[in-house]
């Protein structure tokens, strides 16, 4: 039978990025890649834009998580809680049950940072219920009592991905969770003073001092997006990065006057747009995290240049008690609920656009009528469009 022109093509490799396995899908614009080892969204490929992936490479061999000893590999990788979540570490991976470290107990009862999802092995799922007929893959969270799975397809003419998550809560007891989608851009996608980053927040506040020794942003201030008051009493915008060392965390508000949200990243000099769009009630908070050059212990070791926007249930990273304690944030609540017996379903679509040297951001994204449309920041005003599906 021959193969129908609509449907996606899913290949399995055994070396997607470090000789690791997991899945090619491919369409005729270029292809996505995701890691058995802990999930992750690692390659996004254009074909118009060739030889660059926006998604992070860390700079360090990667290996999968579960394959982690912290005998063997805490030199290189560190060591509890974090180090089996940096050995697998990749592009956009997502944090769940919880965002940022486990407490001390849990990390002396054996947890990793940003919950089970991003250290766990991840396999080819069948019989998933979803609406999509692509890859379905997941994993069994063992201490939280949670299958987690993943559907991607991506659309064969356009460069559109689409994507549906499956929580299922397996307990008889309601579960407060975070849902972090870590979205991380890396070079030579992301370069100082070049790439654009954008979204359609409003309230935003830094992280604390104790975050980074070498934050120039005043910590603990409230701010409005993008403009943020540094130290020194003047203000940056968030929407570039400086070419200096320096490393922080910021938590967005996105407008709770929107339906549907987006993060946007954009390198004009190399022609490249990348775009998620998910619903604004699933996703009600964007972390900005910015790493340049500034942690030394390992793995970084004072290397590591990279941008993560991570839309979120939850807006900044702490153990899950912290998370619950510290109430709403600018009136927004900081987590959710997965009741027991019950599940959770979220959407988002990544898109990747080839764009004019002096395109200047994103300005709005909207979808619908069968395509997403986007404006330009700036002057210029030009709109970019794609046809899409109704999956929002």
């Amino acid at each position: 039978m021959a193969r129908s022109s609509s449907l996606p093509i899913v290949l399995p490799s055994t070396s997607v990025i470090d000789g690791r396995r997991g899945w090619l899908i491919r369409g005729e614009w270029g292809h996505v890649a995701v890691l058995a080892g802990g999930g992750h969204i690692c390659e996004l490929r254009l074909n118009a834009v060739p030889g660059v992936n926006p998604l992070w490479k860390p700079p360090w061999t990667t290996f999968d998580p579960d394959r982690y000893s912290d005998h063997k590999h805490r030199r290189a990788y560190g060591g509890p809680p974090e180090g089996r979540l940096l050995a697998g570490i990749a592009g956009h991976s997502v944090s769940f049950d919880f965002f940022g470290p486990p407490s001390k107990e849990e990390t002396a009862a054996g947890l990793s940072t940003h919950g089970e999802a991003p250290s766990a092995p991840w396999v080819r799922l069948k019989g998933v219920r979803s609406s999509l007929r692509g890859l379905s893959y997941g994993c069994l969270l063992r201490e939280a009592r949670i299958e987690f799975s993943r559907t991607i397809v991506s659309d064969r003419a356009n460069p559109v991905i689409y994507c549906e998550e499956h929580a299922e809560n397996l307990s008889r007891y309601d579960r407060p969770i975070s849902w972090n989608e870590h979205v991380t851009f890396g070079p030579p996608f992301v370069e100082c003073e070049t790439t654009l980053f954008d979204m359609p927040a409003t309230d935003a506040k830094v992280c604390t001092s104790s975050f980074s020794e070498r934050m120039f942003l005043m910590p603990d201030a409230e701010f409005t997006w993008p403009d943020a008051p540094r130290k020194d009493g003047g203000r940056v915008s968030l929407r570039t990065m400086p070419d200096e060392r320096f490393g922080h965390y910021t938590a967005q508000r996105l407008n709770p006057l929107l339906e549907l949200a987006f993060i946007s990243a954009c390198n004009p000099r190399q022609r490249l747009l990348v775009v998620y769009a998910f619903r604004r009630s699933d996703f009600p908070w964007v972390g900005d995290w910015e790493e340049r050059n500034n942690r030394t212990t390992a793995p970084w070791k004072g290397r590591t240049f990279c941008r993560g926007l991570e839309f979120s249930t939850t807006p900044f990273p702490l153990p899950r008690r912290e998370t619950v304690d510290q109430g709403r944030l600018f009136g927004e609540q900081t987590y959710r609920w997965l009741p027991a017996k019950s599940s959770l379903t979220v959407r988002y679509i990544i898109m990747l656009f080839q764009v004019p040297e002096d395109f200047g951001g994103v300005r709005q994204l909207t979808v619908g009528r069968g395509r997403a449309q986007v404006r330009e920041a700036g002057a210029l005003d030009r709109e970019l469009t794609v046809p899409v599906k109704d999956f929002l």
